[in-house]
Parts: C-alpha cells; sequence; structure tokens
C-alpha cells in the first residue's frame, strides 16, 4: 500500500504533465497548418495581382499600337508575333476540321469548298477574295493568307487539305480578342515555374475558358483554390482562378505531427524513467529515514542502559567488596575440624576466585563507562597491533590468522583504553564466528578527517533478522557469552563521536565499519 502511494502522485503529475503537452501539440499543429493554408492564399493572392497587372499592361499597350500602328516598336514587334502565332493556330484548326465540328469553333465565318470550288459547308457570312479561292482552286498555292493591314482589319486564312478548301475569316473585333487571349496565355505560361502552382485558369464572362494553364497535367486533388475577379477594363468581367498544391503545406504538417509524437514518445519513456527513478529515490529514502529512527532509537536505549548499568555496576562493587571481606575472616577465623579443612580451604578459594572473577567484569565494566577519560593523540596502528597481540593466542587456538594492515602513519585523538576494549570486543566476536580455519583482517583508510577502520572476518556470518538487535544489551547469538561485548564497544566508538554499521551475509562472512574523527573536539580547544 505504502509502495503505492509513493508512485501514485508522480505519475498523476506526469499525466497531467502528458495531457497538457499534448493537448498544446496538437493545437501547435493546427496552428502551423493554418499558417500554412495563410501563407499559400496570400502567395496565390499575390500570383494574382502580378498576373492581373501584367495582363492589363499587355492590353493597354496592344490597344495602343492598334490605335497608331504607324509606331515601330519592340512591342509592335511583339504584336506581329501575335499575329503569326494566330496564323499556326488556324493552320492547325483547318488540320483537324471537320463538317460537323464547324459549329463548335470559336469564330463566325468559317467556309468550306471541295477541290472543284462547290461550297460543302459554310457558317457566317465569310467575305472571301474570289481571287483567293481561285489561287486555291487552280492549285497554284496550298494557302492563302491575308493579314490585317490599314483600314482593313480582318484576318484571313485559306488551306487546301485532304482534298478540301478550308477558309476562316476573323473580323477586327475577333482578332483582338484572339490576341488578348495569346497574350493572356503567354503571361499564364510564364507561372509555368512558381512555386506550388497546379493550374491557372481565366475564364470570360460566360464562364468558359479563355486562357488555362495546367502544370504537370494538374492531376493532384489535394489543392487550394483561388479565385477573383480581374477587374481590367480590356477584359471586363472576366475571372481568374489559380490552383496551388497542398502538398508542400502537408508535408511540412506531417514533419511537425512526426516531430511531435516523436517528443511525445520521448516524453513518455523519460516520464516512465523519471517515476520510476522517483519511486525508488522515495522508497531508498523511507528505508534510510526507518533505519536512521531505528539506530537513534538504539542508541538512545544503548546510553539509558549504559548509564543503568554503570549505576548498578558501582553499586554492586560495595556488597562484593563485603563478601570478598568475609570471605577472608572465615578463612582466618572460623576454621573447622582438622578432618574437614582442607575441604573448607577448597569451598572458600572456589568463592573467593568467582567473587576475584565477578569484580573484574565490574571492573572491565566501568573501566568502558568513563567517558570522561582523557584523549590522546595516538597511533591507530599500534593500538590495533596491541589488541591483537593480546588475542592471538585465542586466535591461534581457533586456526584463525589475525592480518593487521592499517598503514602505519595514520594517528587518532581518542580514549586509548577504552578504544582498545572496542576493538577488543569486536575481534573477539569476528574470532568466535570462525568455526573453522579462517581470518580477520584489519584496514583503514582516511577520508576528510574521518578514519575508517574494516574489521572483516570469514566466518558464518549474520542472518538478516538479526543484524538490527546486535548492538542490544543482553542480546547473543552464541551458546557462550551474556551479550555486553558489542553494546559496550558500540557505547564507547560513540562516546568517541563515532559509529559503526555492519555489513554481513550468512555464511560470507562479517565486516564492522568503525568511523571515528581524527580529530577530538576537547583537543581542539
Amino acid at each position: 500500500m505504502g509502495d503505492r502511494k509513493s508512485i501514485l502522485f508522480p505519475s498523476l503529475l506526469f499525466a497531467l504533465f502528458f495531457v497538457l503537452i499534448a493537448i498544446t501539440g496538437f493545437i501547435q499543429i493546427r496552428i502551423v497548418q493554418k499558417n500554412f493554408e495563410t501563407l499559400l492564399k496570400s502567395e496565390g493572392e499575390t500570383l494574382i495581382s502580378r498576373i492581373i497587372r501584367e495582363i492589363d499592361t499587355n492590353l493597354e499597350y496592344l490597344n495602343y499600337v492598334e490605335q497608331s500602328p504607324a509606331i515601330i516598336t519592340p512591342k509592335f514587334l511583339n504584336i506581329m508575333a501575335y499575329d503569326e502565332s494566330i496564323v499556326e493556330e488556324l493552320f492547325d484548326l483547318i488540320s483537324t476540321l471537320s463538317d460537323k465540328g464547324t459549329q463548335k469553333v470559336p469564330f463566325k465565318n468559317i467556309l468550306i469548298l471541295n477541290d472543284n470550288g462547290t461550297v460543302l459547308m459554310k457558317k457566317g457570312v465569310p467575305t472571301i477574295p474570289s481571287s483567293y479561292v481561285s489561287t486555291l482552286v487552280s492549285r497554284k498555292q496550298k494557302t492563302v493568307i491575308k493579314m490585317p493591314e490599314g483600314k482593313d482589319k480582318s484576318l484571313i486564312m485559306g488551306a487546301t487539305l485532304n482534298g478540301r478548301i478550308v477558309f476562316i475569316s476573323l473580323d477586327e473585333e475577333e482578332l483582338a480578342l484572339f490576341r488578348k487571349k495569346l497574350i493572356v496565355q503567354e503571361i499564364l505560361e510564364k507561372e509555368e515555374k512558381g512555386i506550388h502552382i497546379t493550374g491557372i485558369t481565366v475564364y470570360n464572362q460566360s464562364g468558359e475558358v479563355f486562357a488555362n494553364l495546367a502544370v504537370n497535367g494538374n492531376k493532384e486533388n489535394n489543392l487550394l483554390s483561388i479565385s477573383k475577379t480581374m477587374g481590367s477594363r480590356f477584359l471586363p468581367d472576366y475571372t481568374i482562378k489559380v490552383s496551388i498544391s497542398k502538398k508542400p503545406s502537408h508535408e511540412a504538417v506531417r514533419r511537425t505531427t512526426l516531430s511531435f509524437f516523436s517528443i511525445l514518445v520521448f516524453v513518455v519513456l523519460l516520464g516512465g524513467i523519471g517515476i520510476y527513478g522517483i519511486f525508488l529515490l522515495q522508497k531508498h529514502y523511507e528505508t534510510k529515514m526507518k533505519e536512521m529512527e531505528r539506530n537513534i532509537a538504539l542508541k538512545e536505549r544503548l546510553v539509558s542502559l549504559g548509564k543503568l548499568a554503570s549505576g548498578v555496576a558501582h553499586e554492586i562493587r560495595n556488597p562484593l567488596n563485603a563478601i570478598s571481606l568475609s570471605v577472608q575472616r572465615l578463612k582466618r577465623e572460623f576454621l573447622p575440624e582438622k578432618e574437614k579443612r582442607e575441604e573448607y580451604y577448597n569451598f572458600l578459594d572456589i568463592v573467593k576466585g568467582e567473587l576475584t572473577r565477578v569484580n573484574r567484569i565490574v571492573e572491565d565494566f566501568l573501566h568502558s563507562t568513563k567517558a570522561q577519560e582523557p584523549y590522546h593523540k595516538t597511533n591507530l596502528y599500534t593500538l590495533l597491533d596491541e589488541v591483537v597481540v593480546l588475542l592471538k593466542e585465542k586466535a591461534k587456538s581457533r586456526n584463525v590468522e589475525i592480518l593487521n594492515t592499517v598503514e602505519h602513519h595514520i594517528t587518532i585523538d581518542c580514549q586509548t583504553e577504552r578504544l582498545k576494549q572496542a576493538f577488543h570486543n569486536i575481534i573477539l566476536n569476528g574470532i568466535e564466528a570462525i568455526q573453522t580455519k579462517g581470518s580477520i583482517k584489519i584496514l583503514a583508510e582516511e577520508h576528510n578527517n574521518i578514519v575508517y577502520i574494516y574489521i572483516q572476518d570469514s566466518g558464518v556470518g549474520i542472518k538478516e533478522k538479526e543484524l538490527p538487535n546486535i548492538f542490544e544489551y543482553y542480546y547473543t547469538t552464541k551458546d557462550k557469552g551474556i551479550g555486553l561485548g558489542l553494546p559496550i564497544s558500540y557505547m564507547i566508538v560513540r562516546d568517541h563521536g563515532g559509529d559503526i554499521t555492519v555489513k554481513s551475509k550468512e555464511g560470507h562472512g562479517t565486516t564492522f565499519i568503525i568511523s571515528l574523527p581524527v580529530i577530538h573536539e576537547g583537543m581542539l580547544q
């Protein structure tokens, strides 16, 4: 339940953050799409304005040239080129014209004759000079052309093709309109390479196609069409429509969307990793807090028990001294009969020996609690080596090797005898934990004025469930012992401003890590 609570809040926070990013992203995609369409529309409107302006300019000059034909300018030569283009188009039209198709041709005056000059079909009132007819009937020429000149502004085109003679006559109005159409068509074709343009169409007043440009066949369906009335005095009520491909816009939106979804996937992965990291950190923090609370409670309990035990030990010394004096008096003044005297002495010696042992235990305990003992700068290697010497025989009897690898230059401020007792208890504990041949290794390192002493044994290790209790008074896992050694060591180290931590795995030995300040606060004053 605690784990669920630990992960619920960051998960909800991330979900809210993800939703906000997603909504913002989709809104931005729509804005990008709209901006692109606005840009394309603006591009189309600019193009339309330019085309209309160019059409008006060219038609204005056409009108000027028609009114003043005597002026020979490059523009006039262009007009002549337009007339030549008209003749070419008329010839192409005559080449494909059938009797039934004449009604669909957008010219008013058409005449079709056989090779003898007999009329086969007639549209409108074509005024064809007889000399033109006789020239083609007599086969002197295959084509006759009459260009506009002087006051006669008409254009006549005749040709003999496939046994027929076809004449098309354009009056002044038709010719002027044809010229306008060619001019407009040429202007449109200049825009063929325009960016994103797929088609431009100009419609007349009737909605019929007047001029048209289809780029690449104009097969694309995804188009943006912009229509506008031209407002030209030369092409009144004509309409122009520009078709622009949306493909670049859609491609840009597609790339933006793809990038956005890639970011979303990255955010999801990053968020998941972040939440998992937060969960682990929070769980680690909670575990550390519980461990700290447990250690604080243990330390407070040890200090209290230590003070209590110290007081009790002081009280025990008085009756012990009284009993010892009484035993001496019994031995000296209350002798039994001669035959029981030897047994009597043996009994008193046993009592005296046990009293001495109890008194030594009390003395050792009282010595361990002497927190007011003065501090001295002590070589750590020497201090530990003295402890090793004391325990050497004990270790040898259990086939245990003790290795002191502490560097000789490390020194600390300490209560030497008390600290020796603390190390004595820890190393002795390691010796007793080794059931067969093994070793105890002692090493140390100094960081930031703190010395870390590692005492590693190759013993049976400590069960995980027992680790939190090893510094409790009277707690022991051994058949022999009263559970005072490690609590006393812990109390001594704490009095020195240090700490003890234990790492152990059942079957893989135990490591005690003792941290001690290099300089004691009292030595700084």
